[in-house]
């Protein structure tokens, strides 16, 4: 496992408060994948496994069978996908793409669920942040479906930059997302989302510039 990418793995959420990672990893049957731009990471009906970015960028998303998409999260260095499906028994159900060249860390499915014959409080630590991933999934998950059930692309946008400004804590900040990409999130389109924005801008709602994005809205 080289260097820089336990470097990296380290500071993946799943990994906080464990002393020896590389051990870790290779008790997990952890193996190192490069995946190239647009390359389907996992996907439908694929075993589950957990992943780990280790450079690069990649999106969950879903799709339907006429080919609408979603973009359920961005993912970046140290993200993780793939605890849930493991660890419910679930087939995978979304589709983990890279956006840009990227090298991941997959974790062995069947060696997640195998106890060490010496079971150690990494293991233990292990397992816990395990379990608050899933949590913040979950999270993540209600206030996706909270900015989806607003009815207007106006209502939705204001829903999710006012989730952004309160996570920054100030009222100027940039998104994880391209305009593409902010669209398929809130499940619209594109053309109607950037006309939407020059309509809030123009009403004094909002200032943005590419990712960059103000509220002038007091609460």
């Amino acid at each position: 496992m080289y260097d820089k990418i336990i470097e990296v793995v380290s500071k993946s959420p799943l990994m906080q408060g464990i002393n020896d990672v590389k051990k870790i990893l290779e008790c997990f049957g952890a193996r190192v994948m490069k995946y190239f731009k647009d390359e389907e990471i996992i996907g439908y009906g694929d075993k589950p496994a957990i992943i780990i970015v280790a450079n690069g960028k990649a999106n969950v998303i879903s799709e339907d069978y006429a080919g609408n998409r979603n973009v359920i999260n961005k993912l970046g260095a140290g993200g993780v996908y793939g605890v849930a499906f493991v660890y419910s028994g679930q087939e995978v159900s979304t589709r983990l793409v890279a956006t840009e060249d990227c090298t991941v860390v997959i974790l062995d499915e069947k060696r997640l669920h195998e106890p060490c014959e010496l079971p150690c409080r990494d293991h233990t630590a292990f397992l816990y942040n395990a379990i608050k991933v899933v949590g913040n999934a979950s999270v993540t998950f209600l206030e996706r479906s909270e900015i989806l059930s607003r009815r207007t692309i106006r209502e939705k946008v204001l829903a999710y930059l006012s989730a952004q400004a309160r996570k920054k804590g100030s009222n100027e900040f940039s998104i994880p997302f391209s305009r593409q990409e902010l669209a398929d999130y809130i499940s619209t389109d594109r053309s109607a989302l950037s006309g939407e924005l020059s309509r809030m801008a123009k009403d004094g709602l909002i200032n943005y510039k590419l990712n960059r994005f103000r509220i002038n809205i007091s609460r």
